[in-house]
């Protein structure tokens, strides 16, 4: 069955269109986009892997006949866009013009890149890349995104990844280590991306603070990292009239806090939500608990189901990888991913770094999903000072391992497993970015903890998934009062150690489940306690 925007089937609400959602729901994120078109507070709108966010956000902005901008994050997501399927729909409902704004390095000359400006920033539709972003909350005349009545941020997390500001606000120096030189050189640059990053950088000089860091990297190039991305973004979030941040991975142990204060946000529109699809795939899910070599890595791998996609935090771990695992496609240094997706054959094993996103070639759907090693973030050094923390490197990972097991999970039908052959992925921080909805999330009970008495125990965080998945209502009477609810255990835990899914629990009342032990005792021909999952 099909779905329209107000979630009613076959009653077409916000578009005249019958069918246009293939979930209740999609067309729920849809309602959202649609609601959150106008003049308002910032929407946080989060999607996960299999809801179809794209069709979702494209329908109501195409056709909203408003002048909308769409940023994403790498051109290859913006060429998957121009192509997809949810584009094309929209463009049948309300045809308009859409453009991409290009770099000026891809143009040979300055007047071919002025008339492709012009034309671009004249149409209704404008996709973007962060990187122009953010250039133009620094230049407003690059993108002129203030001039739009809505732009979205698909992929909205990698805003702050350090990858994108590292490449934004970054000056070749071409082997001159004299800031001030290379960055007069630069504010002299027909470049606009060479000149916008030249008076970021200088700003920063001229306006230092704790969060804002200027030096040389490694590599010799002079750079602007913030601590604080939200800063960079602030004049564009000040001045547009409505934004939209929106991605799979917007929410970090089910709040939006982590990117509220990395983004640097003030205020959030009240609808702010996350929304998950109630099935979508199936996921099992292996996890090593033993310290692996490589060669014990590249032996699972070979083993897997193909085709497999194996994902890396480095192009030398890929490389390493790739030497040990036989017939591997391993993606080079420099190569596009779409390109090393194309080599791939139908029973492929892929050995990618950079892949946790942006990666969906319908003609292979992974059976395997494996991840080497925990996916922490590498720390960011300038003038050879660390200038990343922990709680960020832990948010890198939890996204990564998220939005790798979704590269399995393209279709509604799609089975996967995700292999985590690396012990620390055993950690609670990283267990968190498998979705409850799968089977495969279990917690450890049963086992005797010595208190004052002796009782089985039982992890409390079963019953937050239980409610999240089965609702948050008694399955016998109907009670809603939500500090009533306990989780019953269709096979009593008190029988001994074991792993716990959430198709072992129902949700009941308090009374309910008093009852349900007193009916499971007297079978027994015994009374016992009752024990309750509070």
């Amino acid at each position: 069955m099909l779905y329209c925007a107000d979630e009613s089937p076959f009653l077409w609400g916000y578009f005249r269109i019958v069918g246009m959602y293939r979930s209740k729901e999609q067309a729920q994120y849809a309602k959202l986009i649609t609601d959150a078109i106008g003049v308002g507070a910032l929407l946080l709108a989060g999607a996960a892997a299999g809801l179809g966010k794209t069709h979702g956000y494209t329908i109501p902005l195409v056709t909203s006949g408003k002048r909308v901008a769409i940023s994403m994050s790498t051109r290859q997501l913006i060429e998957q866009y121009t192509q997809s399927d949810a584009l094309k729909s929209a463009l049948e409902l309300s045809p308009t013009t859409v453009a991409v704004l290009r770099s000026r390095r891809e143009f040979d000359g300055s007047k071919d890149y002025r008339e492709h400006r012009e034309q671009a920033l004249a149409a209704q539709v404008l996709v973007v890349t962060h990187a122009a972003a953010l250039i133009d909350s620094f230049n407003p005349d690059y993108a002129d995104l203030r001039s739009r009545d809505v732009v979205l941020f698909d992929e909205a997390d990698l805003l702050a990844d350090a990858a994108d500001l590292r490449s934004t606000f970054a000056i070749d120096g071409q082997g001159n280590t004299d800031r001030d030189a290379v960055l007069r050189r630069a504010e002299r640059s027909d470049d606009p991306e060479e000149r916008a990053a030249a008076r970021a950088i200088r700003y920063a000089i001229e306006h230092p603070a704790f969060y804002k860091v200027v030096g040389f990297g490694d590599d010799g190039t002079l750079m602007l990292k913030h601590r604080m991305p939200g800063r960079m973004l602030k004049p564009l979030v000040q001045d547009c009239k409505r934004i939209i941040f929106t991605s799979g991975t917007l929410q970090v142990s089910g709040r939006f806090d982590y990117f509220i204060r990395a983004i640097g946000l003030t205020a959030i529109d009240p609808s702010s939500r996350h929304i998950d699809p109630v099935q979508h795939g199936s996921l099992t899910v292996e996890i090593t608990s033993d310290d692996l070599t490589a060669e014990q890595k590249a032996q699972s791998i070979m083993a897997a189901q193909r085709p497999c996609l194996v994902l890396t935090t480095s192009h030398a771990d890929t490389e390493a990888l790739g030497r040990l695992v036989s017939g591997a496609v391993v993606r080079g240094k420099g190569e596009p991913l779409a390109d090393a997706v194309a080599r791939c054959p139908a029973d492929a094993i892929l050995i990618a770094a950079g892949a946790w996103s942006g990666l969906d070639e319908p003609s292979l759907r992974w059976k395997t999903v494996v991840i080497p090693k925990a996916p922490y973030g590498a720390p960011t050094e300038i003038d050879g000072q660390q200038i990343t923390h922990y709680i960020d490197s832990k948010v890198t990972a939890t996204r990564r391992i998220n939005q790798g097991l979704h590269r399995g999970l393209r279709t509604q039908g799609a089975v996967c497993k995700l292999m985590l052959l690396d012990p620390r992925c055993n950690r609670p921080e990283l267990l968190a970015a498998i979705p409850a909805r799968f089977s495969v999330q279990s917690f450890s009970e049963g086992q005797r903890v010595e208190l004052v008495l002796s009782k089985a125990e039982r992890d409390p965080l079963l019953r937050k998934a239980a409610l999240k998945i089965h609702g948050a209502v008694c399955a016998d009477c109907g009670d809603i009062t939500l500090h009533r609810l306990d989780v019953h255990h269709l096979n009593p835990v008190s029988e001994g150690q074991r792993r716990t899914t959430v198709k072992d629990v129902v949700v009941v009342c308090k009374n309910c489940h008093a009852d349900r032990h007193h009916a499971m005792c007297a079978n027994l021909g015994e009374l016992a306690p009752v024990s309750l999952l509070n």
